[in-house]
């Protein structure tokens, strides 16, 4: 019996269960090896979830103007100042990369450890902050073991155990301070928790129903008016984008632990759950038609039927791409959007 050399499989047989990668971006190719390889088989899906998410909270760290704002502000004022004798003991040019080299360093170590445990905590730990100050702390030890290095290698200090439990001990509250740094760099504070999203009570969030980290829980709410108006005002999820991708909105496609805005001037990923995206739209907006879809009013370009035998709604939206519309949906649906449905 030969074997698939991709899946190891019996060729010509399918596994038991495939996951559906039909919307899969990973998907080159139409037959079941690629269920095997992509990030959708259960298998790769957590240590490629973990990557994908610590690179991607890495690259949304590092695009704010922000932190390097205040990078070149601290590493100018201890250039400056000196302190810890560095003044006296390191002319200017090499107290100027002694620093920079340091806080390099001390920064980098930080954000990664940030990023990474925010991604790996997701599922455990609802509260962000809390996830990003876990990871500061975890942080202190690599940061004091680099900053004792460093010193050793310019300072010519001794490089023994007491000096790196030193350093760890001074290095915790500055991880921490570049945790606090980055959490409002990213989200300025403004991202919802999910202790706080599921705190709330229905009547004060009728529109939208929080999904859960797996998101197949989701209470039941009353049809929207088929004929849905204008906002009346601005999304308040508008104002998490770039001020020039700031247009209407045209989709939410979940994507990881992120959620892609995508607006008739470009997308962005955002480190929330739909359910609070959903929340921040404007009200009577659109509609959540799958358990990783939102579509706007405005974004529709096309409702058809698929061809098979058992055929779906699906909705091609303004930015060319075609999503499919879940059965639990499919009256909301409808009720909404029926006479647009092609006949």
């Amino acid at each position: 019996m030969k074997l698939d050399p991709f899946c190891g499989l019996p060729q010509g047989r399918s596994p038991a269960r495939q996951p559906d990668c039909k919307s899969c971006p990973h998907r080159p190719w139409s037959t079941h090896t690629l269920n095997a390889l992509c990030a959708c088989n259960p298998e790769n899906f957590v240590s490629d979830t973990m990557l994908q998410s610590t690179l991607r909270e890495l690259r949304t760290l590092l695009s704010h103007p922000r932190l390097w704002m205040v990078f070149a502000l601290v590493v100018g004022l201890f250039v400056l100042t000196g302190p810890f004798g560095t003044y006296e003991r390191l002319a200017l040019p090499t107290r100027l990369g002694y620093w920079l080299m340091l806080h390099a360093a001390t920064w980098s170590t930080a954000l990664v450890f940030v990023a990474l445990f925010d991604a790996a905590l997701a599922s455990r730990i609802s509260n962000r902050l809390y996830r990003m100050l876990i990871g500061a702390i975890v942080a202190a030890l690599p940061i004091g073991l680099a900053i004792t290095v460093i010193n050793a290698a310019i300072l010519h200090t001794p490089l023994n155990f007491a000096r790196i439990g030193g350093n760890v001990l001074i290095s915790a509250p500055i991880s921490i301070g570049f945790c606090l740094l980055s959490w409002l760099s990213m989200s300025g504070g403004k991202t919802v928790s999910g202790d706080d999203a599921q705190a709330r009570p229905d009547s004060a969030n009728p529109r939208t129903s929080p999904e859960t980290e797996t998101g197949t829980a989701e209470r039941p709410a009353a049809p929207p008016s088929p004929q849905a108006g204008p906002p009346t005002q601005r999304p308040a999820l508008l104002d998490r984008l770039p001020a020039n991708k700031r247009g209407a909105l045209i989709r939410l496609e979940v994507q990881d632990h992120y959620v892609r805005a995508v607006t008739t001037k470009g997308s962005e990923l955002l480190l929330m759950r739909l359910g609070d995206a959903i929340a921040e739209t404007g009200g009577n907006t659109g509609l959540q038609i799958h358990r990783s879809h939102w579509v706007g009013d405005q974004g529709i370009e096309r409702i058809s039927r698929q061809t098979g035998k058992n055929p779906r709604l699906q909705i091609e939206t303004a930015d060319g791409e075609t999503l499919p519309v879940s059965r639990s949906h499919l009256d909301k649906v409808r009720a909404r959007w029926g006479r647009r449905i092609a006949k």
